[in-house]
């Protein structure tokens, strides 16, 4: 087939991705970023002198093989075992413990006895419609109320029974194996720097255009000496409707000096909060996954519920992801056969960064074939 020009619209992992496959192929690429960065949601930063994560915790993880060895050709090969813990007060005590649960630790509880009974009378295949019914069906209720419920009604709002149950078995889990890291991929990295250095490194070379805002009303200007256009922002934006609802985040970081190169303030790199009395639903410290050595760290602390479009909200009749499919057809009848779509924020659907170049992957042979 002939080579084309492509304009791509955002820079995180699947305007990168998709970027690169196609500048290698012969095809001509120009990126458009609205921030004055690339990486988009993954992206790492220095706060001073500090490596540090503005919109949460970067694990890359995937037991996709060959999304592993792309990633790894652009840098990202350091070998890294996330673990998680969760931070709660019972009964006049304070307990870290690993997430997700593991039984051997949740028998040191006080009311055991009771989340055993609990335990003994699940079926052994979850069911529920919601979030919430699915969840106390996985590991019972008081597990759910310790746990799950707190953190999530930060997270996503009061009502847990609109939210799908979908992203539950994905991200929920009642451990009893001593398995304590959080993942299971065969391939798991984490970049002394964060996710930032490696996607410049994928992008490197292709022409961009930072801080540049398009939308459809300002598109036409801009996609007139191309051929094809990739949307990888979210369609609401870019339509200028506000339809669909997201979930945002915001970190506040603090920054702690006079330490030595190794020593960091919180137990680990992220502690869960799930009491709905403390404001934050986790801290950060990268400090504990980058190994830098310096004589300070950053402890951020995440706080949900901003309006920005960080997550989008699996409601159970999946009503925002149909509005998103309308937004699709609008843009394709505008565009004809001259669109595509990848990532998580123009698919607004809840996924990994792997699964995010995997779409690329799956987009590029789309175009080439």
């Amino acid at each position: 087939m002939g080579k084309k020009k492509y304009l791509i619209i955002g820079a995180g992992w699947s305007g990168a991705t998709i970027s690169n496959l196609l500048t290698k192929s012969g095809h001509k690429v120009k990126i458009l970023e609205k921030e004055n960065y690339v990486g988009g949601h993954s992206s790492s930063f220095y706060f001073k002198d500090v490596i540090w994560e503005p919109f949460g915790a970067h694990i890359f993880h995937t037991n996709n093989e060959q999304v592993a060895k792309f990633v790894q050709s652009y840098g990202m090969s350091r070998n890294y075992e996330h673990k998680v813990l969760t931070k709660f007060h019972l009964e006049e005590k304070d307990y870290l413990l690993s997430w997700p649960p593991q039984i051997s630790e949740l028998k040191k509880l006080p009311n055991w006895k009771i989340i055993k009974q609990e335990l003994s009378k699940l079926e052994d295949v979850p069911s529920g419609d919601n979030f919430e019914d699915y969840v106390i069906s996985m590991m019972g209720p008081s597990l759910y109320e310790l746990f799950i419920k707190g953190y999530s009604i930060k997270q996503w709002g009061n009502n847990l029974k609109n939210l799908s149950n979908s992203f539950a078995p994905k991200r929920i889990e009642l451990r009893n194996d001593g398995y304590k890291r959080l993942f299971k991929d065969k391939y798991e990295f984490f970049h002394p720097e964060g996710a930032s250095p490696i996607i410049r490194n994928i992008i490197k070379g292709i022409e961009i255009e930072l801080k540049k805002e398009i939308d459809i009303n300002n598109v036409d200007e801009e996609f007139k000496n191309f051929d094809h256009i990739i949307l990888t922002c979210p369609l609401d934006g870019f339509m200028n409707k506000s339809i669909l609802k997201w979930r945002g985040i915001k970190l506040e970081p603090k920054y702690f000096d006079n330490l030595s190169e190794n020593e960091k303030i919180t137990e680990n790199y992220v502690i869960n909060y799930p009491d709905l009395n403390t404001p934050y639903t986790r801290t950060i410290e990268t400090k504990h996954a980058s190994g830098q050595q310096v004589r300070a760290s950053v402890v951020a602390y995440e706080y949900p519920g901003t309006d920005d479009k960080h997550y989008p909200i699996p409601t159970v009749d999946n009503i925002y992801g149909i509005e998103n499919n309308k937004l699709k057809n609008d843009i394709v009848n505008y565009f004809g056969n001259n669109v595509s779509f990848c990532g998580r924020l123009a698919n607004y659907t809840y996924i990994n960064q792997d699964q995010a170049i995997g779409q690329s992957f799956e987009l590029f042979k789309k175009l080439t074939k």
